[in-house]
């Protein structure tokens, strides 16, 4: 099987080169069940799968090669020491969002909340009474994950909304599985993540590109997220990475004991994509 045969493959060339890293691109770096176990059992110091693993981040590469591909310059400046950020998309503008509320506003009401712990405050306590929140802002992301740009959140703890979700929300198989956004800082605590995760500050899996194990003792109190096997495919955040979503997740952590929120993607209408503009959003949600 896939697996199998990846494991061997990367095993043979960890010994044939002694490599201490590994990183991984094409569409099986999708899959992230064998994403968490090259990851854990090779013994890798680090393991790196970026957000736009397939076919979406050939463009990423155009890019790196238009920049970089065709220069002998030794002294070429180091303009990518790291991944380039997955929030690529479109920046929604004031105007988008003042037509697309103007143009909803028959069926919608408007608040206008500047501060944003009031805003998170908000967004938390609906959250934390079982609600379901779409939350929309930023650039969007690139690649296939929603990332806390173009995101519904829910309880992790509720495992009803599982149902929910999948029947009213998103309107699709009742059995689909929902992944944690989790304060990576804290994700030692309720994932197996491997023996070298505590070095990356448990910051393994940025895009949510690796399924762990839940731990044992964790798995009752967040029902929504673990799946049949005890597995979660997470996304760990980092207040480097996504400032405002680690101020959101860190909120419900102080509210409920819970260092993570049920993240899926904001797509709710049959064969659309996730949204991209305030209007798609409005109209979605």
């Amino acid at each position: 099987d896939l697996e199998s045969v990846c494991m061997d493959f990367v095993e043979h060339f960890k010994s044939e080169t002694g490599a201490t890293n590994l990183c991984l691109a094409g569409g099986v770096a999708l899959n992230s069940v064998l994403n968490g176990r090259l990851s854990r059992e090779l013994g890798f110091d680090n393991t790196f799968i970026p957000p736009y693993p397939g076919d979406d981040g050939i463009a990423v590469g155009c890019c790196a090669y238009a920049l970089f591909g065709d220069s002998d310059n030794a002294e070429m400046p180091n303009l990518w020491n790291e991944t380039l950020s997955p929030y690529l998309g479109p920046m929604p503008t004031d105007v988008s969002m003042k037509e697309a509320t103007e143009w909803a506003s028959p069926w919608i009401e408007v608040d206008t909340i500047r501060d944003e712990k009031e805003r998170i405050d908000m967004m938390v306590e609906e959250i934390a009474s079982g609600g379901v929140i779409a939350l929309y802002g930023g650039r969007s992301e690139l690649g296939p994950r929603a990332l806390g740009h173009r995101s519904i959140l829910a309880d992790p703890r509720k495992k009803g909304l599982v149902r929910f979700i999948n029947e009213f929300v998103k309107k699709r198989e009742s059995f689909r599985p929902f992944a944690p956004s989790a304060l990576a800082e804290y994700a030692g605590d309720w994932f197996d993540l491997g023996e070298h995760a505590e070095a990356s500050g448990y910051n393994v899996s940025p895009y949510m590109s690796i399924t762990a194990q839940v731990k044992e003792s964790k798995r009752d109190l967040i029902p929504a997220v673990t799946h049949v096997d005890g597995s979660s495919r997470l996304q760990t955040v980092t207040p480097e990475a996504e400032p405002f979503y680690h101020r959101l997740i860190s909120a419900f952590y102080k509210a409920t004991g819970v260092p993570m929120v049920l993240n899926t993607s904001f797509n709710t209408l049959k064969s659309e994509p996730i949204v991209e503009t305030p209007r798609n959003a409005i109209r979605s949600f």
